[in-house]
């Protein structure tokens, strides 16, 4: 029942929204696509700190790139920022975000992407991972559960403050239901990119109710395009190269999105979604998704689960679901390349996830590496 009352209310509103600020019913000629950039934080909100290193000047910085980079692209695009500078709308986290989406709003944009990258108390936990917006009971009991576990802290909506019989809540689950199919198929397209250029694939999420996306009355999606707590990854994000290969697949995603806006494609969720779980699916899938990008030039212990005469794709089928999670640590003799696993502090530790990786690899076994090698 109540998902009927939300679609009336849904047909009911939609002309309404449709043509709000335009001063007429119809419109004559193809209006200009609009795409809004928000570079995550900015002013005293410096986000995720690493060393030098701060998220908002990295969000910032690929936020610029991608704008330059579509207009090479798609030079018809009208692409706007949030902020291009070091700077915010509000010192309060709630009001800056809520503010950053009214803008995006009045724009009337076809695509609001927000930029952030991610860390984690787990050093080893990589990869590009895209949220989308979900206002189910399930998501939201799992985000007043789970909500305080992420480290933007503040960026997503407290579920206590959330009334959900208000107008205001049922308006943003109406232009939630309209926009999902195209949320996730900008969400896939970016997730395809993201392993395109080597990062780990975390996937699509949509367990925590970001503040941004909450307001936003056209489709959006923020991205993490990677862990600031992984030295390895933070290295790569936070370098020319890193950062210029990050806009160019957030630009290539966009590209792909407004074009099949304008040849009218529209695609339904379950057709891209492929085989990413989510994590409404359940707690344990966003703790499984954990999974590790090792620095193999440290040490530690970790579970081999192949190995081979020549080197193989990390991303190659025969790791199945461990695909792209993989890392390389070298041996000797003709069976060198150890394909393996994780990374651990100790035997003990490594030993708890065995049981679990023998369910796809039998003859799976934990092994210590030192600096790329097996060691003793």
């Amino acid at each position: 029942m109540r998902k009927l009352i939300i679609v009336l209310l849904l047909a009911i509103l939609q002309p309404m929204l449709a043509n709000a600020g335009d001063g007429t019913d119809v419109v004559s000629e193809k209006r200009r696509r609009v795409v809004v950039l928000d570079p995550g934080h900015g002013g005293v909100r410096p986000g995720k700190p690493a060393g030098k290193v701060l998220e908002k000047t990295l969000n910032l910085d690929v936020a610029l790139e991608v704008r330059r980079q579509l207009a090479e692209k798609m030079p018809e695009l009208e692409v706007h920022l949030t902020r291009y500078s070091d700077s915010m709308y509000d010192a309060n986290r709630d009001v800056d975000n809520r503010l950053r989406a009214e803008y995006a709003n009045r724009l009337h944009a076809d695509l609001t992407v927000g930029i952030h990258a991610n860390a984690h108390e787990n050093t080893s936990v990589c990869g590009g991972e895209v949220w989308i917006l979900s206002l189910n009971d399930k998501v939201l009991n799992y985000n007043k559960q789970k909500a305080n576990r992420f480290a933007d802290e503040g960026d997503y909506i407290d579920i206590e403050n959330i009334d959900r019989s208000s107008m205001g809540f049922m308006l943003a689950l109406a232009r939630q239901l309209d926009n999902e199919p195209r949320n996730r198929n900008f969400a896939r397209a970016l997730c395809n990119n993201f392993k395109a250029i080597g990062l780990r694939d975390r996937g699509i999420f949509d367990s925590v109710v970001w503040t941004l996306l909450y307001y936003l009355e056209g489709p959006g999606a923020l991205l993490e395009m990677g862990y600031m707590s992984n030295p390895a990854e933070l290295k790569y994000i936070s370098s020319e190269k890193g950062k210029r290969e990050i806009a160019g697949a957030i630009s290539d995603a966009i590209v792909y999105f407004i074009r099949s806006l304008d040849t009218a494609e529209e695609y339904a969720a379950s057709d891209v979604q492929g085989d990413v779980p989510t994590a409404t699916e359940g707690a344990s899938v966003a703790e499984r998704r954990d999974a590790t990008c090792v620095d193999a030039s440290g040490e530690g212990y970790t579970i081999q689960l192949i190995s081979s005469k020549t080197e193989v794709d990390v991303r190659d089928s025969q790791f199945k679901a461990y695909r792209g999670r993989v890392m390389l640590v070298m041996g000797s003799g003709s069976w060198r390349y150890k394909y393996c696993y994780g990374s651990y502090s100790s035997q003990q530790e490594a030993k708890a996830d065995l049981a679990e990786v023998r369910k796809s690899f039998k003859d799976a076994y934990v092994v210590r590496y030192k600096a790329g090698k097996l060691a003793k």
